[in-house]
């Protein structure tokens, strides 16, 4: 692979506003998740992580619970957990996603409902879940995570792509909705991303070769974006020096876009 990336690690972003507040995150386990799962932790932040898998972490600030997120009784049940354990939340990050390929004449009903159901209904009533303690909260801001491949047109991502598109109409509808009580939302919207599974699928052996070298054609910038990156700018977004910011969609792709 070509040595003239930028593949250090990211600086992590502290903010000390952030400290002492409390921040539900999904998808908590892994890749984007859990990056922002470790840098909340690193700002002070007590963070209920709701993942599909029970992780276990010896860090006293998280509280880690096992939600499948296309069971609405599963996130019913995340929240009457939370609620026995904090009357207020500050912040929600929306992370959890999957990203199947089904072409048009293959999908069936059951494979796009699971994929709705977790890449964007969920989406929606976990901030439907954590409203109320929202509103006694002091942060009052939603990060949700979309991805750049929306705008892509690749063959066989037009159901997973509509479904993040989704997610900018429920930031910008939310945004004017709950602005009124000082609740803001967001969107962070990433390009390709290497995480670990990432770098295992696309980035290894002649396949990785040839990946890398498309995306050096598409990115301004020759940067490796890691999933700190986007906790980064995810918690920029919590924090209260986004203060004037809501029903944003903040593209961190490298420059692919140049949006």
């Amino acid at each position: 692979m070509s040595d003239d990336w930028i593949d250090e690690p990211a600086t992590p972003l502290l903010l000390p506003d952030l400290a002492g507040k409390t921040a539900i995150v999904t998808g908590a386990s892994l890749g984007i998740g859990r990056a922002t799962v470790d840098l909340l932790l690193q700002n002070g932040v007590r963070v209920f992580g709701l993942s599909h898998d029970h992780h276990q972490s010896d860090h006293e600030g998280l509280i880690a619970l096992k939600c499948d997120l296309a069971r609405e009784g599963d996130i019913e049940g995340a929240f009457q957990e939370i609620g026995r354990q904090t009357d207020q939340v500050d912040f929600v990050v929306n992370v959890a996603g999957i990203d199947p390929k089904h072409f048009i004449a293959e999908t069936t009903y059951a494979e796009w409902d699971r994929l709705f159901n977790i890449n964007l209904r969920a989406y929606h009533f976990v901030i439907q879940g954590a409203l109320l303690l929202l509103r006694r909260g002091q942060g009052k801001s939603i990060v949700n995570v979309s991805s750049i491949n929306y705008r892509l047109g690749i063959p066989g991502r037009a159901a997973y792509s509509a479904s993040k598109a989704g997610i900018l109409g429920l930031t910008t509808g939310l945004s004017r909705e709950l602005g009124a009580e000082r609740i803001r939302v967001n969107t962070v919207t990433p390009g390709w991303i290497f995480t670990e599974r990432q770098i295992a699928e696309y980035f290894q052996g002649e396949a990785g070769e040839k990946n890398l070298a498309y995306l050096a054609g598409r990115q301004s910038v020759k940067v490796k974006i890691t999933a700190a990156d986007i906790a980064n700018h995810i918690l920029f977004y919590l924090s209260s020096v986004s203060r004037a910011s809501t029903g944003h969609n903040c593209v961190v792709d490298g420059g692919w876009l140049l949006e």
